[in-house]
């Protein structure tokens, strides 16, 4: 039996008026409808400024990409925005609004 991936975990919380999403695993065909049925929760009924949290993802497929950009539209259309955060190099050039750190992707952590 080979080594299997964590189990997809993707939870939020909030820090000021922004929304951190969390997400553990590998973000594949699975996963998928989990991570955009969490960020359309957030984004609809919480806050609509959120950075997604890639640190612990090693995988992600085109339909994961799909997602952010999709709940980065729905951001925008709720008056907000939608970042990522610590997402592996080979990734940093599909995704929306790529930050090296999370503390960079949060204004409240950001130079003014």
């Amino acid at each position: 039996m080979d080594s299997a991936s964590p189990p997809f975990v993707c939870k939020w919380s909030a820090v000021g008026d922004c929304a951190i999403v969390r997400v553990n695993g590998d973000v594949d065909v699975v996963a998928v409808p989990t991570l955009e049925t969490e960020l359309r929760h957030v984004i609809t009924t919480k806050l609509p400024k959120l950075v997604v949290d890639l640190r612990r993802v090693k995988v992600m497929e085109p339909a994961g990409i799909a997602v952010l950009a999709s709940a980065h539209q729905l951001a925008v259309e709720h008056g907000g925005w939608l970042r990522t955060s610590g997402a592996a190099r080979w990734l940093m050039d599909l995704i929306p609004n790529p930050y090296g750190s999370l503390a960079e992707a949060l204004p409240a952590y950001r130079p003014s």
